[in-house]
């Protein structure tokens, strides 16, 4: 399986070309796995291939073949961040989450199953869980080259880091974490993120000046969040209660 004198040219010319596709969407965690071992390779993109037409079956059938020849936590960490691939695009969202976690395990720096681990943690309330995910995942989105990154996915993860580190009442990080926020494109629903921040900061001025910008920009959310944070500046909000 090894010997790279017996790997015919027709395949290397399949794997340069799929390769590079998928090379696209899972770089980070892709380009160092199974480095030196073009046949493995090979296999891994026909699994992927498999899975991009989502027939999950023959690719994780591919997978698990794969996995007797992983050596080095870059490949471990590829086979294991496939695997939960394959089980978010069936639908099974507990499996999606074992494998990514330990993809993670293995210290891979691809920016995507840190980000899905981050929301999936955000929805649950568990923000100390879900601020790690996020942090994680932006760094590295910053080590990617510059022009690869996805200022959106920068913007959006600042964000939500933001609002995670609100709820654990961890106001002066926060606040760095939003103004770094405010450096990237941000969606107009990001405003409820600030207005909501300094709420629970007790600084009114900022708050409405939030809600402002929400009311214009994103009206249908504007009357949850005044509600919300007319709560956390009166001292109503169950989250926000002042310290006795």
């Amino acid at each position: 399986m090894h010997d790279a004198t017996k790997y015919p040219e027709s395949a290397a010319i399949i794997l340069k070309h799929s390769w590079e596709v998928h090379r696209q969407a899972f770089g980070p965690i892709l380009e160092p796995a199974f480095v030196g071992n073009p046949q493995v390779r090979l296999m891994l993109v026909g699994a992927l291939n498999h899975i991009s037409r989502r027939e999950m079956h023959r690719g994780m059938e591919l997978l698990r073949d794969i996995q007797s020849f992983c050596r080095r936590d870059a490949d471990r960490a590829a086979c294991s961040f496939f695997v939960g691939l394959c089980f978010e695009l069936a639908g099974d969202r507990d499996k999606m989450a074992h494998w990514y976690e330990k993809a993670g395990e293995f210290g891979h720096r691809f920016h995507l199953p840190y980000l899905k681990l981050a929301k999936r943690a955000h929805k649950k309330d568990q923000w100390d869980i879900a601020s790690g995910y996020y942090k994680t995942a932006i760094a590295c989105l910053l080590e990617m080259p510059e022009k690869d990154r996805d200022d959106m996915i920068l913007g959006s993860a600042h964000a939500n880091l933001t609002s995670c580190l609100t709820m654990l009442h961890r106001y002066a990080e926060a606040e760095e974490v939003w103004k770094t926020a405010a450096q990237y494109p941000l969606l107009p629903a990001s405003h409820a993120t600030g207005a909501m921040l300094y709420a629970a900061m007790g600084n009114r001025e900022k708050t409405n000046a939030y809600l402002d910008k929400l009311r214009v920009e994103y009206p249908e959310l504007l009357g949850q969040i005044q509600t919300m944070t007319g709560q956390i500046l009166t001292g109503e909000h169950p989250a926000f209660q002042p310290e006795i």
